[in-house]
């Protein structure tokens, strides 16, 4: 088809090109440029978002670190009896024997401590909220939640015998990652704790500063009733209860308090608080500890951090925050932000989950998106239709143009036949050349040429009239068979002299119609003459007249036993400049017999109609409503 219209249709085919590259280089720059521009707005979208989740996590972040290291310090000013349940303060007020309540017996003052706790030298854990023996000096009803505690501290208490006995500081974190592995479930309590064999080098410094041991001296006595605050306090309770008897470890302790070993001094090493990562109920937790150098050995004491108190403090932000330990393995989320809190000694960060957060920016950006591809596909689509009717009047107007051209051969040659003739009779009759005997013969065919050639030219200009609107119908009651038989005689020389016979098919009893003597006059010689073209080739060529009727409408038919129409010339029978040959060897003619025909009869109110005739020609209808009576 396109190398049709670009062989027949050049001009069009030059504009179809032109066109095409009209609107598919614009409309590709706006693609391009718009997804460039959704693109942006979405990159921005998110990074604005990043970067107000990020503002906000870096203020909590110092916010943490400056609480964190506050706690730290102040915790490191504790006095280190105070992490056992009972004990003997060195510098009360009381002189003698006496045992007191550690003031963390009732829970930690800040809300960040989850819980305070000691890991002797044997490698035993106690909580200064918990007695065994005086459950009623512990943390009231707290029991099963306490038991909880040590439960969930196990492996702090294995970490510090550890320390102990390597006699080095340990990566906290290396220990978690050793103790659970990098693959494994931190919840699951079963997991292997691997005993690292180094650590990290000693000594501590806090914001560039080196933190020194505090260093108490007590005498031994005072150091023997810290020990056994526990039977101390048991012994006084029964003491009391017995009044003036001296039991049990009672006389042993009030005989060495005024001895000479009693009075020797002892001295107790308290380091500062560090921070480490280390599993608490199996989950990596923040917790501060400090190493306690006594008489019995080393101990470890310590807090660990609550993190529902910290998820509390991070949940005022309007992003969802996540307080945890900072390794290589979650810095892998496409939608996490991470700030880390510059808590000295161990590393740990905020994570912002923006994940919901970013899946409504990246919706808002698909719908931004989606109606830019509207928009697009709205425009496209309108600048594709402009130009396609625009391609079409290039083409309609080249179609025109060429359709004029074969009209105007067309309407040469036709003319050119007749005038032929007529010159030839013409100059033999004023030449007295032939015979003279047939001088009227002579006559009558240049007679018959000269009708033939007022057929052309009334063809012509009855189109130019009805296409200019200049041709007007007088339908009027009428005898149409009258009229049809009339248009005959006028035409049944020519026909006859081409070899044609002609029958007539005419019902009886037709009634009276509406029509146009002239109109059904042109609409008769046109058929005729298309059917004696058109069976030129036939052997034994019969053109058949009919009128018949029924009940509604009166039919004037011309059938022929040609050819036919061919069914893809059928749909275009009736368009101007359409002929119904197709071969080079087909009858000349103008296109425009039909065409009139058709405007003619509907100028009636009639109708045409095509159909194969019996005989395997073509048959045109012309189908004439019946007059009403009122009307007649």
């Amino acid at each position: 088809m396109g190398g049709r219209i670009g062989l027949t249709y050049p001009r069009t085919a030059a504009a179809l090109i032109l066109t095409l590259a009209a609107v598919a280089i614009p409309c590709t720059a706006w693609y391009v440029a718009g997804q460039r521009q959704v693109d942006r707005e979405a990159q921005l979208a998110e990074k604005n978002l990043y970067g107000k989740g990020l503002r906000k996590a870096v203020v909590q972040a110092e916010h943490l670190a400056t609480r964190f290291e506050v706690l730290r310090e102040s915790e490191s000013q504790r006095a280190f009896y105070h992490y056992q349940n009972l004990f003997h303060d060195p510098k009360g007020a009381a002189e003698g024997l006496s045992v007191s309540v550690s003031p963390l017996a009732q829970g930690q003052a800040d809300p960040l401590i989850e819980a305070h706790f000691q890991v002797d030298e044997k490698g035993q854990l106690s909580l200064p909220t918990l007695n065994e023996t005086f459950p009623e000096l512990g943390l009231q009803h707290g029991d099963e939640a306490q038991c909880e505690l040590l439960w969930k501290l196990k492996d702090v208490a294995i970490f510090c015998d550890l320390e102990a006995e390597t006699g080095f500081p340990i990566d906290s974190t290396e220990l978690f990652n050793l103790s659970y592995g990098p693959d494994s479930d931190p919840g699951d309590s079963d997991a292997p704790l691997f005993h690292p064999f180094g650590g990290a080098g000693a000594g501590r410094e806090t914001m560039g500063r080196p933190e020194e041991p505090e260093i108490q001296w007590l005498t031994a006595a005072s150091w023997n009733q810290h020990l056994a605050a526990n039977d101390l306090y048991a012994d006084l309770k029964l003491k009391r209860a017995h009044e003036g008897q001296a039991i049990g470890s009672l006389s042993e302790l009030e005989a060495d308090d005024g001895s000479a070993a009693g009075q020797k001094l002892v001295s107790v090493s308290t380091a500062p608080m560090e921070w480490r990562t280390l599993p608490v109920g199996g989950v990596p937790s923040l917790v501060a500890m400090r190493a306690v150098e006594t008489p019995a050995g080393t101990w470890t004491q310590g807090f660990t951090i609550s993190s529902e108190a910290v998820t509390g403090i991070l949940d005022n932000s309007s992003y969802p925050t996540v307080f945890e330990p900072q390794t290589a393995r979650n810095h892998t989320g496409r939608n996490d932000g991470f700030i880390t809190v510059p808590i000295d000694g161990t590393p740990w960060q905020i994570r912002l989950d923006i994940g919901p957060l970013l899946s409504e920016t990246e919706a808002a950006a698909a719908a931004s998106q989606a109606r830019f591809l509207r928009v697009f596909m709205l425009g496209a689509l309108g600048a594709g239709i402009a130009a396609m009717l625009l391609v079409f009047m290039f083409f309609h107007s080249e179609r025109l143009a060429l359709q004029r051209a074969q009209f105007a051969a067309a309407a040469a040659h036709e003319l050119r036949t007749p005038l032929a003739g007529l010159r030839l009779y013409g100059e033999m009759l004023a030449e007295g050349l032939g015979d003279p005997s047939r001088s009227r013969d002579y006559a009558r065919r240049m007679a018959g040429e000269a009708e033939r050639l007022g057929r052309v030219v009334t063809n012509v200009l009855s189109f130019t009239r009805l296409e200019q609107g200049g041709f007007s119908v007088n339908p009027a009651i009428g005898d149409l068979q009258h009229v049809v038989l009339e248009a005959y005689q006028r035409q049944k020389p020519a026909l006859d002299e081409s070899g044609a016979q002609v029958d007539l098919e005419i019902s009886e009893g037709l009634p009276q119609i509406r029509f146009d003597r002239d109109a059904v006059t042109h609409i008769v010689q046109n058929l005729l003459d298309n059917a004696e073209k058109y069976t030129r080739e036939i052997h034994g060529r019969r053109i058949v007249i009919g009128l018949s009727h029924d009940s509604e409408e009166v039919v004037l038919s011309v059938a022929d036993n040609g050819n036919g129409v061919p069914k893809s010339l059928r749909r275009s029978l009736f368009r101007p400049f359409t002929r119904g040959g197709s071969t080079a060897d087909s009858p000349e003619g103008l296109g425009l017999g039909l065409v009139l025909v058709r405007m003619l009869a509907r100028a009636q109110g009639a109708e045409i109609t095509y159909r194969d005739a019996p005989t395997g020609g073509a048959e045109f209808r012309v189908a004439f409503p019946i007059a009403e009576p009122a009307a007649a």
